[in-house]
């Protein structure tokens, strides 16, 4: 079977010129609490290039999105928290990577010599440009140009990353200190790194290195009051965006929750279930506690009442 030429005859600023911005942000009308919301890996703007020139269906291409994460999340907003959600998808570009982990097997011409070729997650295939999605399929027929690569992080990862940082330094200097929520689903299958089922919420800090204890503490016991498993980092302790912004020291915190999707949606379909309003409740719930303990709301109302 031959490979379809589109994706490879395409300019690369046009394929990337096809999402129309990298980013949404919802801002409140006024920031009350000093948390940012991020959500990198819901984008559902797939390039028809990129579509038409992969060796794998739409469908398949979506296996690695985290889908409709940035609507359970959706009443942070509400909450007084500013919410970042990716426009691209996953599949596409993964700004939860370094700017320039690539694999050179992948590339038609030369990548620039501070690109980072050998990390683990290179080596798996998920790089800043993906090579794979779900159980190690291959998206692309063969190499693609070096040139299209470098486009996407220019028109998408960078602008990205740059609101990210934009959106931590202001609620930082307005708070003295910003709490950042890395949104994430994970799909259902599969164990744990004890051999375990997955818990319906993982929380990933780093080990503790990216988030005070006390944060994380908040949170599981905000999910576990709505009856849901909670676990800690495994088997995701958090990428590259809870270990780039996370600087506990620093008054920066990042906590990356996870949201099993078996919870809210069908995995097969890709379609959200009779579980989603339930679920989005639940969260819009976690978040409101997490937010009011963070920001030291309830101390505060306890004392009044007293």
């Amino acid at each position: 079977m031959s490979a379809p030429t589109a994706f490879f005859k395409a300019d690369p600023e046009d394929v990337v010129a096809e999402i129309e911005r990298p980013f949404t942000l919802h801002q409140p009308a006024l920031q009350v609490v000093p948390v940012v919301v991020d959500v990198p890996h819901a984008g559902r703007r797939y390039p028809k290039a990129f579509v038409e020139g992969a060796r794998l269906p739409l469908r398949s291409l979506r296996r690695s999105e985290d889908a409709y994460i940035d609507l359970l999340f959706a009443q942070a907003v509400a909450l007084g928290a500013p919410l970042l959600v990716a426009e691209f998808p996953r599949a596409f570009l993964d700004v939860n990577r370094e700017p320039y982990e690539l694999d050179p097997r992948m590339f038609d011409g030369r990548l620039p010599a501070f690109a980072n070729t050998r990390s683990m997650r290179v080596a798996g295939g998920l790089g800043t440009i993906p090579r794979i999605v779900g159980d190690a399929h291959e998206i692309y027929f063969g190499r693609i140009p070096v040139e299209e690569g470098l486009a996407r992080i220019d028109a998408l990862y960078r602008p990205y990353h740059a609101g990210l940082r934009s959106l931590i330094q202001r609620t930082h200097g307005a708070f003295g200190t910003c709490i950042l929520v890395d949104a994430h689903s994970m799909p259902s299958s599969g164990l744990d790194r004890d051999g375990l089922a997955k818990a319906d919420v993982i929380l990933g800090d780093r080990f503790g290195t990216s988030a005070s204890g006390y944060i994380v503490d908040i949170a599981e016991e905000a999910f576990r009051r709505l009856g849901l498993s909670v676990t800690r980092n495994r088997p995701y302790a958090g990428g590259f965006i809870t270990e780039h912004y996370g600087a506990p020291t620093s008054g920066v915190h990042a906590l990356q929750i996870e949201i099993n999707r078996a919870l809210y949606m069908n995995e097969a379909t890709l379609e959200p279930h009779a579980g989603f309003t339930e679920l989005e409740r639940g969260v819009t719930a976690a978040m409101a506690d997490c937010f009011a303990r963070w920001s030291g709301w309830l101390d505060e109302w306890r004392e009044a009442a007293e």
